[in-house]
């Protein structure tokens, strides 16, 4: 039993790549209606066809078997679309018409000049050969002449119009893979998007699996998925995240604008000063190798782009999609430090002329003891106090990168960790608008909150020291 596809190359095209479609296509249902094909010419599993040639009105083209896979004219494996292939290979072997018409001329069905004509060779070694006229007006069916079977015959619109179209129809028509798994965050690893609407490059990494440094720096944001390097550091919202992420699987082309191009051919399109690119690495699947991919776009207009992934040598025409439109103000989670007790060994805060550090020893990580000046807290307390500092968040207001300021912070906070190499984070609060607070995290500022937190995590730190309920709401 031989496999209907594998991976080989060949000067004359390429093979698609997929030992499984044999399978895939044994399981196939026969098109349409079978209660209403009253003429059968073929009856074969699309296995046994050993080609299939064309010609129309957009050129002639064939698909045929070699070695132990298809080929697919020119059209390289890469940019194949296996489920288009099937279809086209299960209507081959598996020809019916509706019914025979009343004898006439062919000339009265436009069989005189055909509108297509193909050659199903089967390994059997008895070919098919069909020719199709015009369309009945009414229901939109295809007259059919075919060899060794007298008369004109009526054929089924979706059975006779994959022989009418052209030898592309059988490339997919999606730019980037779809998604294989349940989460676009779990498939992206490290991506970096330039250009479009960004004034700077950012640079995305992905925690699990990262090197030690991300995950040194994934620290300072508790259960984050994602880093986001911008000017500063900062965890990923994971909302924001997964609607770019996602946007980038699947992406719909409306046309094919050429395949097989070399670079120069790409380049001639716009890609040698492209509008926007974005380079990713994804684990699209339980078992799948990680892939690089970067996806380069040309602007045309506002919703028409040139699109082409590298070394595909294949450029589609897309319509604007949402990662096109994204936004670095977005891309940050709101909250500027989340890390986790267990993480720390210290936390200092300091304002209104007073400097108050806390020792974190969390040998039993559930039960952590906290000290300061030699004195153990309450911890319950202290996690109170805890969660306000850590529900500092920025406005979603984006200022751009702010000046180093030439006044004294209203509040410093700094956390200092157990991890060999993290270096502590300090979060600043200086004075910025109208009850306003420019905030700064480890020197670098590009939002603001309400000042009135300042206020709030001093009064707390006052009524922890003094051992009273702390108030966690600051808005």
């Amino acid at each position: 039993m031989k496999t209907l596809l594998r991976s080989f190359g060949i000067a004359a095209g390429a093979v698609l790549a997929l030992a499984a479609v044999y399978v895939a296509l044994l399981l196939q249902p026969a098109p349409g209606n079978q209660a209403q094909q009253g003429v059968v010419f073929a009856s074969a599993e699309p296995t046994e066809i050993a080609s299939v040639a064309v010609e129309n009105a957009t050129g002639t083209y064939r698909y045929y078997y070699e070695g132990d896979g298809y080929v697919l004219d020119d059209i390289p494996a890469a940019i194949a679309d296996l489920d288009a292939f099937i279809g086209f290979m299960v209507r081959s072997g598996r020809l019916s018409a509706l019914r025979r018409v009343e004898d006439a001329a062919p000339e009265a069905y436009g069989l005189d000049a055909p509108s297509a004509t193909a050659e199903i060779q089967f390994f059997s070694g008895n070919p098919l050969r069909i020719a199709i006229g015009g369309q009945e007006k009414i229901s939109g069916n295809y007259y059919v002449a075919v060899e060794g079977f007298p008369g004109v015959y009526l054929m089924a619109s979706a059975m006779a119009e994959p022989f009418l179209g052209p030898k592309t129809q059988v490339i997919s028509r999606s730019v980037t893979p779809a998604l294989a798994v349940s989460s676009p965050l779990s498939a992206v690893r490290d991506i970096t998007f330039s250009g479009g609407p960004l004034a700077q490059p950012v640079a995305i990494q992905a925690v699990s699996g990262g090197d030690a440094q991300v995950r040194l720096s994934a620290l300072s944001f508790g259960a984050a998925t994602h880093i986001v390097r911008g000017a500063g550091v900062h965890g990923l919202d994971q909302t924001y995240g997964a609607e770019m992420f996602g946007s980038l699987f699947g992406i719909p082309a409306r046309d094919i604008v050429g395949y097989n191009l070399t670079e120069a051919d790409i380049r001639a399109l716009g890609f040698d000063d492209p509008w926007m690119v974005v380079a990713f690495d994804i684990l699209n699947g339980a078992d799948a190798p990680l892939e690089h991919l970067v996806l380069r776009l040309v602007c045309l207009q506002d919703d028409a782009f040139y699109a082409t992934l590298d070394g595909s040598g294949a450029v589609y025409l897309v319509g604007r999609q949402p990662f096109m439109n994204i936004r670095y103000d977005r891309l940050p989670v709101r909250w500027f430090l989340t890390p986790l007790l267990m993480d720390l060994s210290a936390v200092t805060v300091e304002g209104s002329g007073q400097q108050v550090r806390f020792g974190i020893d969390n040998a039993d990580a559930r039960n952590p003891i906290i000290t300061q000046d030699g004195t153990v807290l309450d911890v319950q307390l202290f996690r109170s106090f805890f969660r306000l500092l850590t529900s500092a968040g920025h406005d979603g207001v984006y200022l751009g990168v702010l000046e180093p300021p030439e006044t004294s912070a209203l509040l410093t906070i700094t956390y200092e960790y157990t991890a060999p190499g993290k270096e502590p984070d300090v979060l600043s609060l200086y004075p910025g608008g109208v009850r306003r607070a420019n905030v700064f995290v480890n020197g670098t500022g590009e939002f603001a909150m309400k000042d009135q937190f300042a206020a709030r995590a001093l009064e707390g730190l006052e009524r922890l020291l003094a051992g009273q309920s702390i108030e966690e709401n600051w808005q």
